[in-house]
């Protein structure tokens, strides 16, 4: 088996206890890993991801409310940080349910439970260098694709396979420059594809809130339906304008702008399910416009697809 050279890599540890942090870099010292910075709190922590470039973090975790949770999230949509695609490592002593569910939401690549031994993280590290999961994109999650094999023939959610520092340098080997300009050149490809595949989950998104909300005020006749789906809409509608325009998606943003304006006057009571309609028509055009390679009937379909999925839920709970 090749040997691994971790002193290649670089790694953050954030743990707010002094005694865990010093275990945590002492395990990672004893596997070879010599580049270890280690903080106390999650500020420090987004400073530092500000100007260094770290290829595996180790984050720990007391309570399914962490704010590291948050953290982790907030890395893999690229809000923290220049490497939204670092390995991450939740750490705990407490494996609970809802803290485990937590993680598996937060886009880190694995939980790995307290007291652990040194053997037990190399063989965690080995899996995530040779058979790290590929990412996938929904509308409130960016990371490791955890579906089963027959969901992901239901679900039109594409996986990325995204660039993983971690194995360049401890596997193949790639050091200074080579190193920096490979990881840069695939950080740059996936955070494409990543935000391309958000813009596509958002509009799906809004056309299924918009369906929810045309169905609903239609059944009322007028100013019943909830206004916090036409407010989710409209924060969408927003979020996806500002992502199409970091990503000079023109025609995405304007669409998207459309989307904005018909919201608010929906917001104020006005024709709530001509205007809802109108806006899961925008969504189906806007998907469209996000998809070249896909047809309009096939989006509208998708759409639909995705409306009786979630009513067939709601008849059965």
């Amino acid at each position: 088996m090749t040997a691994l050279r971790f002193d290649l890599a670089s790694v953050a540890v954030y743990d707010p206890v002094a005694m865990n942090r010093n275990a945590t870099r002492n395990v990672l010292y004893s596997l070879g890993f010599r580049d270890i910075d280690s903080y106390a709190t999650l500020e420090d922590l987004r400073r530092a991801m500000a100007t260094s470039d770290f290829d595996l973090l180790v984050l720990e975790a007391g309570t399914a409310k962490d704010p590291a949770f948050d953290t982790m999230g907030r890395i893999r949509r690229s809000e923290i940080g220049r490497n939204p695609f670092a390995i991450i490592l939740a750490t705990t002593w407490n494996a609970e349910g809802d803290l485990v569910r937590r993680a598996l939401e937060s886009g880190a690549d694995d939980l790995v439970c307290r007291p652990y031994s040194t053997g037990s993280l190399m063989e965690r590290l080995r899996s995530h260098i040779h058979a790290r999961k590929g990412f996938v994109v929904t509308s409130d999650y960016v990371g490791p694709d955890r579906r089963k094999e027959d969901s992901r023939r239901t679900h039109s959610a594409k996986t990325i396979h995204v660039v993983n520092s971690l194995r360049l340098k401890a596997f193949e080997g790639l050091t200074g420059l080579e190193a920096q300009a490979a990881v840069q050149a695939g950080i740059a490809e996936n955070r494409g594809q990543v935000n391309m595949e958000r813009l596509r989950r958002a509009a799906l998104q809004i056309g299924v809130i918009a369906g929810f909300v045309a169905g609903q005020a239609a059944a009322e006749n007028g100013p019943g339906a909830r206004r916090a789906d036409l407010d989710k809409i409209l924060s969408t509608a927003q979020e996806l304008s500002t992502l199409a325009a970091a990503e000079k998606a023109q025609q995405a943003q304007n669409t998207a702008q459309t989307i904005i304006g018909v919201a608010k006057t929906a917001i104020q009571g006005v024709d709530i399910a001509k205007n809802a309609e109108l806006i899961a028509r925008l969504s189906v055009a806007l998907q469209v416009t996000l998809s070249p390679d896909r047809q309009e009937d096939e989006c509208r379909a998708e759409l639909d697809q995705t409306l009786e999925r979630i009513r067939a839920r709601g008849r059965r709970a």
